[in-house]
């Protein structure tokens, strides 16, 4: 802690000293004696005073949602005596206190510690880490101050709140597992597919005994089985484009938590590749430990722009099992990740590009350059679109205005699941 006195202690100290010496040499013993409570609080101040070490705690919870109201609790400790400490906390965008304190003035008695709560809303999704906290100790009379800085050891990551959890993406290709995806073979399931006549390897419990009976021999239901597929979601996080808080990586960020979401509990296998500067890579795993992992890494995933986007060569794809699909999120602004879906499809996997639309935001700047600008850009994304499309890579455009449903809708008519 920084210990200091304070110009009270100063104005007191120094300023009684001079005044009594003055009555001394003008000869006034009155003003003399008037003085010398002052001097006297100074020094017995001085001789009795005992620094503070102050020990500062902050807690709260390390998850929520957006929109959620939270409580940061912190706790200052000390061992001596403090009359009087200031405690304030540095806010960051991602919080915002409810009632607009950020400060608060305790008692800390002898060997005891004070708790002070402030109430904040998380604003944004994301990872929101409070910054640091400042305690200012007084002593008696407010004569020595001593103040320190705390720097808290605490990470909230705050989940949005409309997960599009009702959106779930069908892989191309369905494994030989139990799942929530309808296969289009025949096999044992919970949808009907058809009704056809007995054939050698048909289990009994597979005949239809009312058809049977109106035919006067053996038919069989057939259904369809519910299987599971492989999944790995591309996010594309090398630009950035859009306006604070409806940013273009923030979508495709906030689209990748609730697909994911989904489709681990449709029972299917989900990996996550995201693409920056830096590529962080999950395989394709289930259960609920996999979607932690990936809910905490989408969470911390930010813009990490460099000079060029990273080949197919770099990207740890090719321990991939063979039928797992690639659905990459992005906006088709960087021409190289543009091209990773092509590259992708001529290697021989199964790859869609969810395409999180950024010309709502390109005529947002007035001007004749600038609508120019926003014109040109309309037509390289279209060009990128079509370039796509005649590789056999499908393009789904998902609007600022959409619901994300549209979008994985499409998709699922365009390829339907084996």
């Amino acid at each position: 802690m920084n210990h200091q006195t304070s110009p009270r202690f100063l104005i007191l100290l120094l300023g009684g000293v001079a005044v009594l010496l003055f009555a001394v040499v003008a000869g006034r013993p009155l003003l003399a004696i008037a003085t010398c409570p002052a001097i006297l609080l100074a020094a017995t101040a001085a001789l009795t005073h005992r620094r503070p070490e102050l020990r500062v705690s902050v807690d709260g919870p390390t998850r929520a949602v957006e929109g959620d109201r939270i409580d940061l609790v912190i706790t200052v400790q000390s061992v001596t005596s403090v009359p009087w400490v200031q405690v304030g906390i540095e806010v960051p965008p991602d919080l915002e206190p409810v009632s607009g304190i950020r400060h608060a003035v305790v008692s800390i008695p002898a060997g005891s510690k004070a708790v002070v709560r402030f109430p904040m809303e998380l604003t944004r999704w994301g990872v929101a880490v409070p910054g640091r906290v400042e305690t200012i100790a007084r002593g008696p009379f407010g004569l020595f101050v001593a103040s320190a800085v705390h720097h808290p050891n605490l990470a909230i990551r705050v989940h949005p709140r409309d997960g599009n959890r009702r959106s779930v993406v069908v892989p191309a290709r369905l494994r030989a597992r139990v799942g929530d995806h309808r296969s289009r073979r025949h096999g044992e399931g919970s949808d009907f597919a058809e009704v056809r006549p007995f054939r050698v390897g048909d289990t009994m419990r597979s005949v239809n005994w009312r058809v049977s009976a109106r035919r006067r021999e053996r038919w069989v239901t057939v259904r369809h089985p519910d299987q599971s597929g492989d999944l790995v979601f591309l996010l594309d996080t090398f630009r950035d484009l859009g306006p604070e808080g409806n940013r273009l990586v923030q979508r495709a960020v906030r689209a990748a938590m609730g697909l994911a979401d989904s489709n681990l509990d449709a029972h299917d296998r989900v990996g996550l590749l995201d693409v920056g500067r830096h590529i962080r890579w999950f395989r394709p795993r289930q259960g609920r430990l996999q979607k932690a992992r990936l809910l905490d890494a989408l969470l911390e995933s930010q813009v990490e722009a460099g000079l060029r986007a990273p080949r197919l060569e770099q990207l740890p794809l090719h321990d991939l099992d063979a039928g797992t699909m690639v659905v990459m999120l992005t906006g088709l602004t960087d021409p190289d990740m543009a091209l990773l879906p092509i590259e992708l499809r001529l290697h021989g996997i199964e790859v869609a590009v969810l395409e999180c639309s950024v010309e709502d935001h390109l005529g947002d700047a007035p001007g004749e350059a600038a609508e120019l600008a926003a014109r040109l850009w309309r037509v390289v994304l279209a060009r990128r679109r079509q370039q796509l499309l005649r590789h056999g890579v499908p393009v789904m455009r998902w609007r600022a205005d959409q619901p994300l449903e549209l979008p994985v809708a499409a998709l699922a008519r365009r390829r339907p699941a084996s």
